[in-house]
């Protein structure tokens, strides 16, 4: 499944694992602090599954793993956060308005042909749960919320911005000057600009300031909108830059309040990745013993013993 953070995908042999399992009941192919995960619900997510009556043990454990890191973000994050996160009817929702970038994991996911609708399912069900998990994992950090607003104001804010990128200072004040002297700011970057991707000096707009290599970026979350700034040195050479349009909190209760709006896409998955991380840590994971074994400190399955 595409992005879909595993973190690692164990090198494990090929070898078959049965799809029936035995004893009373249904087939239990892991536990996730005593939450029971079947083996239907991994052998519906591919269509292969139903060509026989063992089936690939690398492909099972692989997607056991995502099911077994899915569960384990949902137990924590009702132990941490107090967030219960079995919601059919916002999967329901994710699946009907994606954002863009979602609409392109689904796209991704639908366009694999062994792939069932009940694996877009869980990718949709994966993207609830990072969102609100996300949020929660950012407002329980006032700290760092904190510090973002007061020292970090280009983490927290989109911006438009025109540039127009030189090798050396006495080059970027030339430009300078023939702004000053009223000619076109797009003109001039095409005409000059190291950048010869952004046609006009545009950049992508909007774009956190955040992605931006410094001082790019934390001038692009301060300078006056509409005014000619620079020249600033970064490690591509020196820039001319007009911020055209910026949308920042007002104030910290307002980034509190919804702080996915705001945080640099970078900013939040390293937060999250982090909690995440540490509730696996956490998590008490069984794997049933044909299947293989749970290792913590690789956060996946190996195969069983051979012979």
């Amino acid at each position: 499944m595409p992005d879909i953070p595993r973190r690692i995908l164990l090198p494990v042999v090929l070898v078959g694992v049965l799809a029936a399992g035995c004893g009373g009941g249904p087939p239990i192919a892991a536990t996730v602090e005593g939450t029971p995960i079947p083996d239907a619900a991994v052998l519906e997510l591919r269509r292969s599954y139903a060509d026989g009556p063992t089936v690939d043990g690398e492909t099972f454990r692989e997607d056991l793993t995502r099911l077994v890191l899915l569960e384990a973000q949902k137990h924590f994050a009702a132990v941490d956060f107090d967030l219960e996160l079995d919601d059919p009817a916002a999967v329901d929702a994710k699946l009907a308005a994606p954002n863009p970038d979602e609409q392109r994991l689904l796209d991704q996911v639908r366009a694999q042909p062994d792939f069932t609708e009940a694996m877009v399912r869980r990718l949709a069900e994966q993207l609830v749960v990072r969102e609100r998990v996300a949020a929660a994992v950012l407002r329980d950090d006032a700290a760092f919320l904190e510090d973002v607003y007061t020292n970090r104001p280009e983490l927290a804010t989109q911006v438009c911005v025109r540039h127009i990128l030189t090798a050396t200072r006495p080059e970027a004040e030339a430009v300078l000057e023939r702004l000053e002297a009223g000619e076109d700011f797009g003109a001039v970057a095409d005409e000059v600009s190291l950048d010869t991707q952004s046609v006009g000096g545009v950049l992508p707009c909007p774009a956190s300031a955040g992605r931006y290599v410094e001082p790019f970026g934390s001038t692009a979350a301060t300078a006056p909108l509409g005014v000619v700034t620079g020249p600033i040195e970064t490690e591509f050479g020196w820039h001319v830059l007009v911020v055209d349009e910026r949308d920042a909190p007002g104030s910290l209760d307002e980034l509190v309040a919804d702080p996915l709006a705001y945080l640099d896409p970078t900013t939040v998955s390293e937060r999250w990745v982090a909690w995440l991380d540490a509730a696996v840590r956490r998590a008490d994971i069984e794997v049933r013993s044909d299947v293989g074994t749970w290792l913590p400190a690789a956060d996946g399955i190996a195969p069983p013993p051979t012979g």
